[in-house]
């Protein structure tokens, strides 16, 4: 199991438009930052899926990137702009056509219909009900013309630790988060690897994780190991609706993974100082400054960073 972050970028991406900051203008890679996003890999025998955490403005980018050819379903954080917008280019893996285009029998033969109800698309109904709203051309009959992605939204607001959402092996709890004035979800992969459950937990767009659901975390990787947590944290002054870097580090703390990567990250610090001031201010948090001495991480992620269970 393994999750690829394709951006570790906050709304604007790194580089911003018409910035001329040292980290906009930055030659490391690892300081071009794409917006939010990650794909979840499983590749086991003959279990071969791939699921997309978000779909920002800098998918086709970013699926281009990794030559991303199969995608077998989506689960969104939250419906803001650099999260969702886009969600038009799922068509190529769902092939939706308009009730026009299947009238017409060239086009329909050129353009088959997906079976079944199409892309899973996992969120909360409160996400559901922006997404059909901001979108609402896919969800209705329309003219002839381009196809529209075929989707198959489900609510995830009755799932928790002790009712997952099971996809074959894959165990998949939702954590539920305050991104200022809205709610967005994190997200919870587990699967036995080699007889022991292993887990990924993926916690953007917050500024405030309950202890309800901190403990939704903890129960959810008991009996298990928690190899990695990605977790939101902008910058280190203070933000009306997204953690800043001590806030990520005490979520951190509280959580315990084995290793822990900052993601949404703007352009206030290059890669390498965000790392420095997670050295510095580690002694702060005695629960990760003894996991980095046992070897675990407290890291920047970056895109195209690679974390795998095994």
């Amino acid at each position: 199991m393994k999750l690829t972050i394709l951006g570790s970028g906050t709304s604007h991406g790194v580089p911003v438009i018409a910035c001329n900051c040292k980290v906009c203008k930055s030659g490391d890679k690892k300081d071009n930052r794409l917006r939010a996003s990650a794909l979840l890999s499983i590749k086991n025998g003959s279990d071969d899926r791939n699921f997309l955490i978000d779909v920002g403005p800098d998918f086709r980018e970013q699926a281009l990137r990794i030559n991303l050819c199969k995608l077998d379903a989506v689960f969104l954080t939250h419906p803001h702009a650099d999260h969702i917008h886009g969600i038009d280019d799922l068509r190529i893996f769902s092939h939706k056509n308009s009730s026009a285009m299947n009238c017409d029998e060239r086009l329909s033969k050129k353009f088959p219909e997906t079976a079944g109800k199409g892309l899973a698309m996992y969120m909360s109904s409160d996400s559901e009900k922006c997404v059909k709203t901001n979108f609402h051309y896919i969800f209705m009959t329309h003219e002839k013309g381009g196809g529209t992605p075929k989707l198959n939204i489900i609510d995830v607001d009755s799932y928790n630790e002790k009712n997952p959402l099971e996809l074959g092996e894959l165990c998949i709890v939702p954590v539920p988060m305050e991104h200022g004035c809205i709610k967005t979800t994190g997200w919870i992969f587990s699967k036995k690897l080699n007889g022991k459950k292993r887990s990924i937990a993926y916690l953007t767009d917050c500024n405030f994780i309950s202890e309800n659901s901190l403990n939704r975390v903890k129960n959810a990787c008991s009996g298990g190991f928690l190899d990695h947590l990605v977790i939101d944290a902008l910058r280190a002054d203070k933000h009306s609706s997204h953690n800043n870097f001590d806030q990520a580090l005490f979520y951190a703390d509280k959580i315990g993974a084995a290793h822990t990567w900052f993601t949404h990250l703007s352009h206030d610090f290059l890669h390498g100082e965000i790392q420095n001031y997670i050295d510095k201010k580690l002694p702060e948090f005695a629960n990760l400054q003894k996991i980095v001495e046992n070897g675990g991480t407290v890291c920047p992620a970056f895109d195209g960073l690679e974390l795998e269970c095994r």
